[in-house]
């Protein structure tokens, strides 16, 4: 069953934003770290690089509680980004998916 995908929520909704993580052959693998970075639209940034919880092979997810960091929340497109790092040190591999959504 495919995941639905909502873009637009209203004032303390949750938003549940899932990174997949995939090789060059397109296959779900496990990276070294998946984080998730959260951006107002003020440019504020609510969430930095916080630890995303693994659900299956290279499938990661963390839920924003709309309203958790501002009363009321602010209205208008919140943006982000999921990070991913494969290795450590000088040879990690890192990646960086962006996405946004609507608070209106």
């Amino acid at each position: 069953m495919a995941i639905e995908v909502i873009t637009e929520f209203i004032d303390k909704d949750t938003v549940r934003i899932i990174g997949y993580v995939k090789d060059d052959d397109g296959a779900l693998v496990d990276p070294t770290a998946c984080k998730v970075s959260v951006i107002d639209p003020d440019g504020a940034t609510q969430i930095d690089e916080v630890a995303m919880s693994q659900t299956a092979t290279g499938t990661y997810e963390y839920y924003y509680h709309t309203g958790e960091t501002t009363d009321p929340m602010d209205k208008g497109e919140w943006r982000g980004y999921v990070l991913t790092v494969d290795g450590s040190g000088a040879t990690a591999k890192i990646s960086t998916g962006n996405y946004a959504f609507t608070v209106g």
